[in-house]
C-alpha cells in the first residue's frame, strides 16, 4: 500500500471525493482517513489493514467470490482493526446497518452503479493533492448544473444538487428578499427548515446595499455574513437576486467558495430564463440552434426537428458521427475571458468550412457539438483525422485550460444519433489516465474502458496485466528497452509495419527485430488471435492502471 502525504476525515471524503448520493449510515463524520484501498474478497481479508484506512467493497464481488464472508461478518471483524470506515456499493440490509450502528462503526452507502476504481483514485487524489481534487470536484459541480439547465429540469433540482454536493443548504432570494428556491443536503440531525426561516424577508438583502448601482456580470463579489456566503445574481446589467450557501454547523470553506463561483453563471442564466417566462416573453436563446433544441427535446420530436435540421446542412439519409469538444478553464479563470464555448463553436465552423466539410455544428450547454458526415459507416479515418485537427486548433487558440474531445459511433437519423451523442459524452467522463496524449477518446475506446473501470476488484486487473505483460515490463526495466511501447504502437496501428516504424521513428528492420525479441520473451504464438487480443487488452489495462 503506497503511503500518502496527508490525512482527512469522512466528512471531507463525502464532500470532495464520493459520488453524489453517497451517505454516511453510521459512525462519526469526523473520523480520520489517511489511506484507502479495496477490501480483499479472498483470504487473507483482514491482514495489513492500516491505521485510519478506508475500505471499499462491492456486494456483487462478495456474492461472486466462493467462501467469501457475509457483509455482517466483515463489519464485525473490521471493528477489531484500525480501519476507519467501510464504503459499500450495493444494497445494505437492515441487519448490516444495525450491526454497524451497534458498534458505531463508520459505514457508507454508495450509489448502486458507483465505479469503485474511480472512487479509490478520487480519494487518493484528495489525500495527496487536495487542491487538485477540489478543482476537479468544482468542475463536476458546474458540469452537473449545466446538464440540469440544458434539460430544463428547473431551479429546485439544480439547488438540491448543489446542496448535496456541498452538504450545506443553498437558497436563492429574489432582489426583494423573498425565497424563490432552496436545496437541502441529505445530512441528518439538522433542522434545516428552522435554519432557512432565519433568511427570509427584506432584512436579508437590505444589508447588502446594492439597489443604487450599476451591475456587471464580471462584477464578482462574495458577501460573507453569519448566515454563510452570498453572491448577487446579475445578468445583462440586471440584479435578479442572490444565491447563498449557508453555515451548517461550520463556516463555509474554500471548496464552498470555489463551487459557488462555478455555479453562479449557470444559476444566473436559469433565473433570467424564468424571468422572461414570468413576464410573458418568449425565453431568450440567442445561441440556441437546432442541435441544442434537438438534444433538449424528447426523441418523439425528432421527426419535426429533422425538417428544421434539413434546412441547416443535415441530411437524414447520410451517416454521421457525433463529436463533442469541451473546454475546461483553469479554476482561477472566469467564463467571460477571451476563450469560451461560443468562441469554440465559431472556430470549428471556420475550420470545417475551410476544409469543405458540411457538418452541422451547435452549442449544447458548454460543449461544441459536431455532426460529422461519412459516406460509409466503416470509413472513419477521415473523421479521426479532422477531429484531431480541430482539437489541435482549439488547443492552440485556448490561452489556458484544457480542450478535450469525445467521438461517438456512426449512426443514421436523429434518433440513432442520440446514442452517438451519449457515447461521446461518456468518453469525456473517462479518467484522464486512459486518454491519449491529445485528450481525444473515440467510440472504440469508451465501452472497453468503462468495462475495465467497472471491475469491482482491481486486483483482478493487476493480476491479468501481470500475467500477460510482466515478462516485457521486467525486461524493459532491466535492459532500458522500449518493448512495451513498441508492442502498443504495433497494435494501435493495426499491425501496419511501415506506419508503426514511422510513429516510433525507427527503421523497419529495427521494428522487425523488436517484435522478434517480444515473441522470444513472452514465449507465446503471436499469430494466435486470442494471444494478440489478450496482449492488446493487457496494454490497455496497463495504461489505465499506470497512466
Amino acid at each position: 500500500m503506497p503511503a500518502v502525504s496527508s490525512a482527512t476525515d469522512l466528512r471531507t471524503v463525502l464532500k470532495l471525493a464520493l459520488p453524489i448520493g453517497s451517505r454516511l449510515v453510521s459512525g462519526y463524520p469526523a473520523t480520520p482517513v489517511s489511506r484507502v484501498s479495496h477490501l480483499r474478497t479472498r483470504p487473507p481479508i483482514f491482514t495489513e489493514i492500516g491505521h485510519s484506512e478506508m475500505l471499499l467493497v462491492s456486494t456483487t464481488a462478495l456474492a461472486n467470490t466462493p467462501n467469501a464472508p457475509a457483509l455482517d461478518t466483515i463489519i464485525e471483524r473490521l471493528t477489531k482493526t484500525e480501519a476507519s470506515a467501510l464504503a459499500v456499493q450495493g444494497t445494505l440490509t437492515p441487519r448490516t446497518t444495525q450491526i454497524a450502528r451497534q458498534h458505531n462503526f463508520p459505514l457508507i452507502a454508495l450509489p448502486e452503479r458507483a465505479p469503485l476504481p474511480q472512487i479509490e483514485r478520487a480519494i487518493r487524489r484528495l489525500l495527496t493533492d487536495r487542491n487538485g481534487q477540489m478543482l476537479q470536484r468544482a468542475a463536476e459541480v458546474e458540469k452537473t448544473l449545466q446538464r440540469h439547465a440544458a434539460g430544463y429540469r428547473g431551479l429546485t433540482t439544480m439547488l438540491n444538487t448543489l446542496a448535496r454536493m456541498l452538504d450545506r443548504p443553498v437558497v436563492v432570494h429574489d432582489r426583494r428578499g423573498s425565497v424563490i428556491g432552496r436545496g437541502l443536503p441529505v445530512s441528518q440531525g439538522h433542522d434545516w427548515d428552522a435554519h432557512l426561516a432565519l433568511l427570509g424577508g427584506t432584512e436579508f438583502v437590505r444589508r447588502f446595499d446594492l439597489d443604487n448601482r450599476a451591475y456587471f456580470e464580471d462584477d464578482w463579489q462574495v458577501i460573507e455574513s453569519p448566515a454563510g456566503l452570498t453572491v448577487p445574481l446579475i445578468f445583462e446589467g440586471h440584479l435578479f437576486g442572490y444565491v447563498s450557501v449557508l453555515t451548517a454547523g461550520s463556516a463555509p470553506d474554500d471548496f464552498d467558495l470555489m463551487a459557488l463561483e462555478r455555479s453562479v453563471p449557470v444559476l444566473v442564466r436559469e433565473l433570467a430564463r424564468r424571468h422572461t417566462i414570468d413576464v410573458g416573453l418568449q425565453p431568450v436563446r440567442p445561441t440556441r440552434d437546432w442541435i441544442a433544441e434537438w438534444l433538449s427535446s424528447p426523441a418523439s420530436d425528432d421527426t419535426l426537428l429533422a425538417l428544421r435540421a434539413g434546412q441547416e446542412n443535415f441530411q437524414p439519409g447520410l451517416w454521421y458521427a457525433v463529436a463533442i469538444f469541451h473546454w475546461s478553464p483553469p479554476a482561477e479563470s472566469r467564463a467571460n475571458g477571451p476563450f469560451s464555448p461560443e468562441r469554440m463553436v465559431k472556430l470549428i465552423r471556420t475550420e470545417l468550412s475551410q476544409r469543405r466539410v458540411q457538418a452541422p455544428v451547435g452549442l449544447y450547454a458548454d460543449r461544441a457539438v459536431v455532426l460529422f458526415p461519412l459516406d460509409e459507416p466503416h470509413q472513419t479515418q477521415r473523421l479521426k483525422q479532422v477531429v484531431r485537427l480541430l482539437h489541435q486548433t482549439l488547443a492552440e487558440c485556448a490561452p489556458e485550460g484544457e480542450v478535450a474531445a469525445g467521438v461517438g459511433r456512426v449512426a443514421m437519423g436523429l434518433t440513432a444519433l442520440r446514442d452517438s451523442f451519449r457515447e461521446a459524452e461518456r468518453a469525456l467522463t473517462l479518467p484522464r489516465q486512459v486518454w491519449e496524449d491529445a485528450q481525444i477518446a473515440f467510440f472504440g475506446d469508451v465501452s472497453l474502458y468503462e468495462l475495465l473501470l467497472g471491475v469491482n476488484d482491481p486486483t483482478l486487473l493487476d493480476e491479468f496485466c501481470a500475467h500477460w505483460l510482466s515478462p516485457l515490463t521486467q525486461y524493459d526495466a532491466q535492459h532500458h528497452t522500449d518493448l512495451v511501447p513498441t508492442l502498443h504502437a504495433y497494435f494501435e496501428n493495426n499491425g501496419n509495419m511501415a506506419r508503426t516504424a514511422h510513429v516510433l521513428n525507427i527503421h523497419r528492420n529495427t521494428l522487425v527485430y523488436r517484435l522478434g525479441r517480444i515473441t522470444e520473451i513472452v514465449q507465446l504464438d503471436m499469430d494466435d488471435s486470442n494471444v494478440r487480443l489478450n496482449l492488446h487488452l493487457a496494454l490497455k489495462v496497463h495504461k489505465m492502471l499506470n497512466g
